[in-house]
């Protein structure tokens, strides 16, 4: 393929095919001292020799490199660089491994917040977790196209994805990381308290007496007025004492009724003038209506 970077500058080229794979295969055996191949122990049917491993690693490292699978590729270059590998084998294989060094690209990763840096952030590449080196070495990867996920305890995750190309070493990934805001529980609204002093219902009833007693008092202290004003009218001043005990029995009623109905209002003013003071929650509400608007104010704890 046009502008297909199969081939390296050093060492064989990569895209030969399986042909020159053979070829080799053929040659390296040609080649490899007789001496050698009559030392080697004979191996069980079907084995692979020690220079076809070394011909099949040879051809495998070129079909991952132009399949873009370089991590693999410098993986597969250990089988090809054995000492007991033929001479061209080998000496392509050490080639291609400082190529294969310089086209693959790395990565690293800088995770901040707020213009600070964030240790310990957990990085997934392409859906794996990845471990980073503490010594602060970049991230190999394949070229091509890549995602990645950081994820930390009290931060946002963010997932984005990046293409890195042959030879894009040390490519600085700046993330920063957005910290969760946690909503506040929900408060209930302050209440307005009032101070205020009840008037105890006890007031109201001594009040109450108070009153009856000075309405009876002035009643029965009227009709013994009256009768008394008739008996002088009529019988003074030889009225009888019977006469005279229906008079005295209303005065006394009246006096006993101004008694009463005075120990009654000072009792009842006794309870106002000492009653406690306590507090009470204040609701005040604003409604809109047709003709304006319109407040109230409501007091719990009456």
């Amino acid at each position: 393929m046009a502008g297909e970077t199969d081939v390296l500058r050093r060492g064989r080229p990569f895209g030969m095919g399986r042909g020159w794979g053979a070829a080799l295969a053929l040659a390296a055996t040609s080649l490899w001292p007789i001496s050698t191949l009559a030392d080697e122990p004979a191996k069980p049917a079907g084995a692979a020799s020690g220079v076809e491993q070394c011909v099949a690693a040879h051809a495998e490292v070129q079909r991952l490199r132009r399949d873009r699978h370089l991590l693999e590729a410098g993986r597969a270059l250990a089988a090809c660089k054995r000492s007991d590998c033929p001479a061209p084998v080998l000496r392509d294989c050490v080639a291609w491994g400082d190529e294969l060094e310089r086209a693959t690209p790395s990565v690293v990763f800088n995770v901040t917040s707020g213009g600070e840096q964030v240790a310990g952030a957990r990085i997934l590449v392409d859906g794996q977790p990845v471990e980073l080196s503490s010594s602060g070495a970049p991230l190999r990867l394949d070229p091509g196209k890549h995602t990645y996920r950081i994820e930390h305890g009290g931060y946002k995750p963010v997932t984005r994805e990046f293409i890195l190309f042959e030879g894009q070493r040390f490519q600085q990934v700046n993330v920063a990381l957005e910290p969760l805001v946690v909503a506040p529980a929900p408060q209930e609204p302050a209440v307005a308290m009032e101070r205020y002093r009840p008037v105890p219902a006890l007031t109201y009833v001594l009040a109450g007496v108070g009153v009856a007693g000075a309405a009876s008092f002035a009643v029965w202290g009227l009709m013994g007025r009256s009768e008394k004003d008739e008996l002088e009218r009529t019988c003074r001043p030889a009225c009888t004492d019977s006469d005279l005990g229906t008079v005295r029995t209303k005065y006394l009623i009246a006096d006993i009724s101004l008694g009463v109905g005075a120990a009654a209002f000072v009792g009842a003013a006794l309870t106002y003038l000492l009653r406690p003071t306590e507090e009470r929650p204040v609701v005040v509400s604003v409604e809109p209506s047709r003709t304006g608007v319109y407040g109230s104010v409501l007091f719990r704890g009456m």
